[in-house]
């Protein structure tokens, strides 16, 4: 359930501040852990524009879309930390945002 949660999140958090942009999940299952990881498209943190897909000029940068209350991410971080796991999420410079999770599958 914390893996679905983590993936709700992301892709919401994509669609919401994404600009149109895409999503990329994985989850694999890697030394006795479940590990995700969300990676999604959008504005860069380095010039503020999306890259393009066709080669011609990069859409405009995201505008806020409502105001969310900024805790489902540090909701995600303690939840996964009951389990003993790690919880990274950040902006890539290239544009968009990574989510990685990696959540033992024995109990601490």
């Amino acid at each position: 359930m914390t893996a679905y949660r983590i993936i709700q999140e992301a892709l919401t958090n994509a669609l919401r501040h994404g600009d149109g942009g895409t999503a990329r999940v994985t989850v694999r299952y890697a030394g006795h852990a479940l590990r995700v990881e969300i990676l999604s498209t959008g504005p860069s943190v380095l010039t503020g524009t999306a890259p393009s897909a066709t080669g011609g000029s990069p859409p405009p940068a995201a505008r806020p879309r409502g105001e969310g209350t900024g805790r489902g991410l540090l909701g995600l971080r303690e939840r996964v930390a009951v389990y003993g796991g790690e919880l990274d999420a950040r902006r890539r410079l290239g544009g968009g945002f990574r989510v990685r999770a990696r959540i033992p599958l024995d109990r601490p």
